[in-house]
């Protein structure tokens, strides 16, 4: 059984508001995760309101664009089949923990994984998404890092998803057909995207 990190609902409540993406607080807000977080069973988390799971999600910025990915019938989380997203990511898992940061340590095994990805410079947290339109995002909150990175990367996960490193237009085309956490990330790029 898969155990995630958690933190209990009500001591982030407090930081989060009521709004979709965030970028006040940030600090304290990764403050409350590393102090408070522990482990549960995964099929357990993904339905108990008391816990948000932690979800680092690196965007992925280079010379040629943004890496745009599709997620197919494979992928572990049936609700969101079909859908594009820029954002890459997943759980933090127990072995984390003897790491550094435990954050970041989580973010760099998803990548690995994903599109192959082991040597990053991780920057701040741009901002922390807080969906409440999608059942799905109703027991996470997303850790948004935009990442700059060589654009010689590809979906090493390829039955679980495509990727493609798309312009800003490409990715505005995919907007309606994008997962929410992705609509929110991108609607706010003006608040992470420093180009």
């Amino acid at each position: 059984m898969e155990k995630v990190m958690v933190v209990p609902t009500e001591l982030l409540e407090v930081h989060l508001a009521d709004k979709a993406f965030i970028t006040e607080n940030i600090p304290q807000i990764i403050d409350v995760i590393r102090k408070n977080h522990l482990y549960a069973d995964r099929d357990y988390a993904e339905y108990a309101p008391e816990y948000k799971q932690i979800i680092p999600y690196a965007v992925l910025i280079s010379k040629a664009g943004y890496f745009l990915t599709k997620r197919l019938k494979k992928q572990t989380e049936k609700r969101l089949h079909g859908m594009y997203s820029i954002g890459l990511g997943g759980h933090i898992n127990p072995q984390e923990e003897l790491l550094d940061d435990v954050i970041i340590a989580g973010m760099r095994r998803e990548l690995a994984e994903e599109v192959g990805i082991q040597d990053f410079q991780a920057g701040s947290c741009a901002g922390v998404i807080n969906d409440h339109a999608a059942d799905v995002s109703n027991y996470h909150i997303g850790l948004v890092y935009p990442l700059l990175v060589d654009e010689n990367i590809q979906v090493l996960e390829t039955s679980k998803m495509t990727g493609q490193w798309a312009s800003k237009e490409e990715v505005d085309s995919k907007f309606d057909e994008m997962e929410s956490w992705s609509k929110i990330t991108w609607g706010n790029r003006n608040q992470w995207d420093k180009r």
